[in-house]
């Protein structure tokens, strides 16, 4: 549903090419500040499950579940109303801040008073003290989600990059210092809460207009037509979440909260690696496709072309983990996490659906469909809470294949979705990854036969030199065979650094 409040300032309509290269500019800065933070996340995530075991991770996680839970209500979707709405601005992100910020402290007031029963419900007693702690971070983080939207409706993609860089350096540096001195488990717990303490301060900071805090005549029209829109996104949102999360739950309620670190540090290296580049990518799209949302011809365009681009990036990705993960886990981690090698490589075949599927999202809520993400969460939800009843007794694997089977049916679910939105896309939509795939499946073998190689030059074992070996082999594997099969775009995407960096675009 769109959001009819006339808007004051006209929007200034931008050229193709102008929009085309913004687009391609904010992706570049929170793809780079994205991918480069993913490497650093990933070398202190080694070191820390060098530091703690599988059960301080799986207290932790526990907390969470609460946490992630009651934090998806304290928005109530109105971060994305903002960015699609064209209503007045200052009015529009005065009321937001005030909805999202009351209703930030009142969740926080119930989890404070509530939190042993929560954790007893879990089965886990013991989380109660960090579930205290952690509440503060529903708070804060409400108190970030209107400056945040503006930005985005700016498309000033560069500063938000820079705040995700100096904030997640922060949590990695604290987590690590504490966590290395003997903190345990509550290494990671001041760590998120120093995180979202500097997001809320820097994102303050670098707006431009702190117009949230400039008192306006209240217009319960508006807000209406906000928490219309929001609502309905938060409706797909929760969906996603309640299906991201279940897992989880189902995990540490029959399986124990060492299975939980067990698995969530499999998803943490596979399935959140594919999903970090999907929110990049959707926090980018969701405002450039809401400019060009009556133009449909080149709408299709814009979705197809990303959606290639996507999967260039999330397959060798996924491919990549999938075929070095006994190298990597026995390498990296440590023995105390080998039993999670095949949860892990079955969860990195989640990132060749997954992405696919998630990019629809974004088109949905700039065509004023909220509604399509809530129908394919519930899909991809009632086919998982089968598959995780079936497989249970299987332990973690069980459960990663159910998460697999059921976003290949939500895949499948939104190619039928895309139909009614972009008529004639949902065929082009299903072929736009398979040149990735093509590259992917020549990378998995080159990766593969290199292996005995690399282990007899690295003394008859597998050690750092080894994993770093099969990246390189991977890398040019898959960079020769996609730049032979999709030449004109890999050409376009230099043509567009180019001009982002002062030279001419042809």
């Amino acid at each position: 549903m769109n959001i009819e409040t006339p808007d004051k300032t006209p929007p200034v309509r931008k050229g193709h090419s102008d929009l085309k290269t913004q687009i391609f500019s904010g992706t570049l800065a929170m793809g780079t500040a994205t991918i480069g933070l993913r490497g650093i996340s990933i070398i202190s995530s080694i070191l820390l499950a060098r530091l703690l075991d599988p059960v301080s991770f799986g207290i932790v996680g526990t907390a969470s579940i609460v946490l992630s839970t009651t934090n998806l209500f304290s928005g109530f979707g109105l971060g994305p109303a903002l960015v699609q709405t064209r209503a007045d601005r200052g009015k529009a992100a005065y009321q937001s801040f005030v909805v999202t910020s009351m209703t930030g402290a009142l969740l926080t007031l119930i989890i404070l008073l509530f939190s042993g029963t929560f954790a007893r419900l879990l089965g886990h007693p013991e989380v109660t003290p960090v579930l205290q702690w952690m509440s503060f971070l529903i708070f804060l983080g409400s108190l970030m989600i209107v400056p945040e939207a503006l930005l985005q409706k700016e498309l000033l993609f560069g500063r938000i990059s820079k705040i995700v860089v100096v904030v997640e350096l922060l949590h990695i540096g604290v987590a690590l210092g504490l966590a290395y001195t003997g903190f345990g488990y509550w290494s990671l717990v001041w760590s998120s809460l120093a995180k979202s303490l500097a997001t809320v301060t820097l994102y303050w900071i670098v707006s431009p207009r702190r117009e949230w805090l400039v008192r306006k005549p209240w217009d319960r029209g508006l807000m209406k037509s906000l928490l219309t829109f929001g609502i309905h996104s938060t409706g797909g949102g929760i969906i996603t979440y309640v299906y991201s999360i279940i897992d989880n739950l189902t995990v540490v309620r029959w399986l124990g909260t060492a299975s939980l670190g067990l698995y969530g540090k499999a998803y943490d290296f596979t399935s959140r690696s594919v999903d970090s580049i999907n929110n990049v990518l959707g926090t980018v799209l969701l405002p450039s496709y809401a400019r060009i949302q009556g133009e449909t011809e080149r709408l299709k365009r814009a979705y197809l072309k990303s959606a290639r681009l996507i999967s260039f990036v999330t397959v060798p990705v996924s491919m990549g983990m999938a075929i070095t993960a006994p190298e990597v886990v026995s390498t990296l981690l440590g023995e105390k996490w080998i039993p999670m090698i095949p949860a892990f490589q079955v969860l990195a075949c989640v990132g060749l659906v997954k992405p696919l599927s998630a990019s629809t999202s974004a088109l949905f809520l700039s065509q004023g469909r909220p509604s399509y993400n809530v129908r394919a969460g519930l899909v991809v939800l009632f086919t998982m809470l089968p598959l995780f009843a079936l497989l249970l007794p299987a332990g973690i694997v069980g459960i990663a294949f159910a998460v697999l089977g059921a976003h290949i049916v939500g895949l499948a679910f939104n190619v039928y979705q895309m139909q009614s939105v972009l008529k004639g896309t949902a065929l082009n939509m299903v072929t736009a990854p398979l040149p990735a795939i093509a590259a992917g499946l020549v990378m998995m073998g080159a990766v593969q036969l290199s292996k005995e190689p690399l282990r007899l030059a690295g003394g008859g074992g597998h050690g750092v030199a080894t994993v770093i070996g099969l990246v390189i082999v991977g890398v040019a594997a898959y960079g020769i065979v996609l730049f032979l099969i999709q030449r004109p775009l890999v050409l376009e995407v230099k043509e567009l650094i180019r001009a982002r960096f002062g030279g001419r675009a042809t």
